[in-house]
């Protein structure tokens, strides 16, 4: 069988006018027409040679093929090979057929119609009425004209002659035959002439002759610059011819488009779909008619959807983007991106909203995985990290508080055999006995800080941040009766996940010590609040004591055995402990602090440690 739109495609691609060049998705020109090859002044060996792509003067033309973007009606000039400037103007479209992909331009050759326009541009600007007076056998007897009309003819050298000479013979003719019919039916003629000097003038004139009053049975021809009304008249059947075009390119998007399109009324009602729409949500066409969009969008995105349409409604935004859950008719919700536009009608009321779906459900999954095991992966880094700083601080205790008595105790070891009087003996050992303590006491504190990181596993469980309070509190009361102490609690947060022993050392420590530093003759005030801050829980003691100069200490402040303040009852453990513990738990803590007027201690709780942890089991 003959395959007749192939056997005739070559003759009906080189009849068209209109200039083409198409290319594959590789940017390889696969197809182009005889006009193109006229229009371009180049043969079919260059239209094919990426190296005259490359050229200079093809440039604008070979920069469209590449962007490929769909638009109408562009125009651009190309320098030729033979110096000459052609303008040319473009379409540009996407090519899709069932087994590729490509894209094409058309073009047309406009470069007489724009050199005649800037060279009559000012002419046509300054023309105003002409007006003849002819006689019956042709001869022109008057003209009378605005002393700026210059219509391209010496009108006044033309009294007394005929325009044999003047005018195309065509147009004379013309005229003498509206004259015959004036003077037959004795009523006015009327007719529009585009060029009617046939000079390749893109101008129109309206010409109206009508019987004189005169006696000697004269025709008045009137010519009137109708230019700009018969452009806006073509203007307006070439906006028509586009609107239509436009339209069936719509029509084609929206039918074959692989992404989901629908059309909303104002009233939120489906008025159309296109067929991807239909299949990412598995509803029919009639099915979605019958709904509103209101229907089908997750309740949690409702009121984020009437927002964005309100203030589009109100002008406020011409489009939004945004990712929104819609059920499936299945029952089951999918994640959408989705773009949406409106359009307005002509006396400014909402038409209809445009609305484009992409199903990236399959995509949310993957992204919300990988953010997951990125949890992980951050807060494993930061143990590990914690933990070598850690050893590096217990190796700093140990060479500081442990090898400075065990050198001493060595010492005296040796010094014992060479002392001979007996209370001189009784002293060393007792020296010796007090080193050995001092030791002990060391590897006592290091031993309950290392018992803390070996429990890092302890279950975590809801706890009443009012209720330990309170009961700490209650622990300090002879304290707090002595010193008649103040207790303010500002609890946003009320409850927090967390190991309740170690919570409870926390809130123990900071109190107890908010009750010790205390200024003479102040009564303690001890403010604590719980809140949230970035994503953050952050619990805060803060009280009016005596402070801590931390310009002096502030890198200190969290060290093993560090006292800022002497004669009381402290042994610089306390901070050290509950600072450990909360980093071990993937925390931090803070302090500010002013001396003389108080300080203020920030716990921020890791908040997420439960759920990487049952992840990563």
């Amino acid at each position: 069988m003959i395959d007749h739109a192939n056997h005739w495609w070559s003759a009906i691609a080189n009849a068209i006018e209109e200039g083409y060049v198409a290319i594959d998705l590789h940017g390889q020109v696969i197809a182009w027409n005889e006009c193109a090859l006229k229009i371009l002044h180049i043969s079919a060996t260059q239209i094919r040679d990426n190296v005259y792509w490359k050229s200079a003067g093809i440039q604008p033309l070979a920069v469209m093929l590449e962007e490929r973007q769909d638009f109408s009606g562009r125009e651009i000039s190309l320098q030729c090979e033979r110096g000459t400037i052609t303008w040319l103007r473009i379409n540009g479209r996407h090519l899709v057929t069932d087994t590729d992909k490509g894209y094409i331009l058309t073009f047309t050759d406009i470069t007489k119609w724009i050199d005649t326009n800037k060279s009559l541009s000012a002419i046509i600007s300054s023309l105003d009425d002409i007006v003849v007076e002819v006689a019956a056998n042709g001869t022109i007897l008057h003209v009378w004209m605005n002393k700026k009309a210059r219509l391209t003819l010496p009108w006044k050298m033309m009294e007394g002659k005929q325009a044999t000479g003047y005018m195309p013979e065509s147009l004379i003719a013309d005229i003498r035959k509206l004259m015959k019919n004036v003077y037959q039916t004795g009523q006015e003629q009327v007719v529009t002439y585009h060029d009617p000097l046939q000079q390749e003038e893109d101008i129109w004139y309206r010409a109206r002759l009508l019987l004189s009053d005169n006696a000697n049975n004269s025709i008045i021809i009137s010519l009137e610059d109708v230019t700009t009304e018969c452009k806006a008249e073509q203007e307006l059947k070439h906006t028509k011819y586009r609107l239509e075009e436009s339209q069936k390119v719509f029509e084609s998007v929206f039918n074959y488009s692989p992404t989901g399109i629908g059309l909303i009324g104002p009233d939120g009602k489906w008025m159309d779909v296109n067929e991807s729409l239909m299949n990412t949500l598995g509803f029919t066409r009639e099915e979605m008619r019958s709904m509103d969009i209101a229907d089908i969008i997750h309740p949690d995105d409702r009121e984020n959807a009437v927002n964005q349409i309100t203030m589009m409604m109100n002008g406020e935004i011409n489009t939004y983007r945004a990712e929104r859950r819609y059920i499936h008719k299945d029952g089951h919700y999918i994640w959408v991106f989705l773009a949406a536009s409106l359009l307005w009608n002509a006396d400014g009321t909402p038409r209809f909203f445009i609305v484009q779906l992409v199903d990236v459900t399959e995509l949310k999954h993957l992204n919300t995985e990988a953010q997951t095991k990125n949890i992980i992966l951050h807060a494993t880094s930061i143990d590990l990290r914690q933990k070598i700083k850690q050893l590096q601080e217990f190796n700093r205790i140990i060479a500081h508080n442990l090898g400075g008595p065990a050198t001493a105790l060595v010492a005296s070891t040796d010094l014992l055999p060479e002392l001979t009087e007996e209370s001189d003996r009784n002293l060393l050992l007792q020296h010796m006995k007090a080193t050995a303590e001092a030791i002990l006491d060391t590897l006592k504190d290091l031993k309950l800080v290392l018992n803390l990181k070996e429990n890092d596993g302890v279950p975590f469980t809801e706890c009443d941040l009012e209720v330990i309070i309170q009961q700490k509190w209650g622990l300090l009361k002879p304290l707090i009766e002595k010193k008649k102490a103040e207790l303010y609690l500002d609890l946003e947060v009320d409850k927090i996940y967390y190991a309740k022993a170690y919570l409870e050392n926390i809130l123990f420590n900071l109190l107890s010590n908010a009750l010790t530093y205390t200024r003479p003759g102040i009564p303690p005030e001890i403010h604590v609040s719980c809140r949230i801050e970035e994503k953050e829980i952050v619990l805060e003691v803060r009280d009016n004591g005596m402070g801590i100069d931390l310009d002096k200490h502030g890198t200190q402040i969290f060290r093993y055995k560090k006292i800022f303040h002497r004669g009381l009852s402290g042994v610089g453990v306390g901070l050290f402990m509950i600072r450990n513990q909360i980093k071990t738990f993937g925390g931090n803590i803070k302090a500010k602090s002013e001396e003389g007027k108080g300080s203020s201690f920030f716990v921020y709780f890791n908040n997420n440690r439960e759920p990487i942890l049952k992840q990563d089991e």
